[in-house]
């Protein structure tokens, strides 16, 4: 692990903007990488900025962000690069991890937390990467006139919530109807809006 180098896109400390730990401070660890190609993606995921062994990336967190304890692993697709191994060495220095995925490709074990958002066609692939495993939540990237499947055909989550795809920063009412639409259809679905866009923090 000590030879191993994360590449990373960026890492931060701000306030979790979407899902159940909104309002919740953070460390983004956003690592470099993806196995899908969104068109509303507003990430620059191939973009590499610091590559570090995780013994280092660990150092760094500490000198830089003391307070803080938590880390969401994002992307991209963290899946990519993140390992149980790398897992366990930030969970043995006290930290509670999240991760945000696709799905695509099984999260490591010891993590405290998962959100996954399914794209398009890949249901199935994500059902049977976690259909024994219950996560955090499923967040749905929901632009106007896009169709649900049934809860019962996704993971099982603690959480289910439809997240209204913005304009960049700018919220976009047709989706944000639309939302409200599948949610009075389905109503164990919630709102979930990128307060981090609303209120202008990173």
């Amino acid at each position: 692990m000590t030879k191993h180098k994360l590449r990373l896109v960026e890492l931060f400390e701000s306030l979790q903007g979407e899902g159940a730990n909104t309002g919740r401070l953070v460390i983004f660890a956003r690592l470099t990488g993806c196995n899908l190609n969104c068109p509303f993606c507003d990430t620059e995921y191939n973009k590499v900025t610091l590559e570090l062994t995780p013994p280092e990336l660990l150092t760094k967190i500490q000198k830089e962000f003391p307070h803080c304890k938590s880390i969401i692993w994002t992307g991209g697709e963290p899946t990519l690069q993140l390992t149980e191994e790398i897992v366990g060495l930030f969970k043995e220095a006290g930290y509670w991890q999240a991760l945000e995925s696709n799905g695509l490709k099984p999260a490591p074990m010891g993590l405290d937390y998962i959100t996954l958002s399914p794209k398009g066609n890949t249901r199935p692939q994500v059902l049977k990467n976690y259909g024994g495993r219950t996560v955090g939540e499923i967040r749905m990237a929901i632009a106007d006139g896009d169709t649900l499947p049934p809860i019962e055909e996704l993971p099982r989550a603690e959480h289910y919530f439809l997240s209204p795809i913005f304009d960049g920063d700018t919220i976009v009412s047709a989706n944000i109807q639309h939302c409200q639409t599948l949610i009075r259809l389905e109503p164990r679905w919630r709102l979930s809006l990128q307060t981090h866009k609303l209120i202008g923090i990173r």
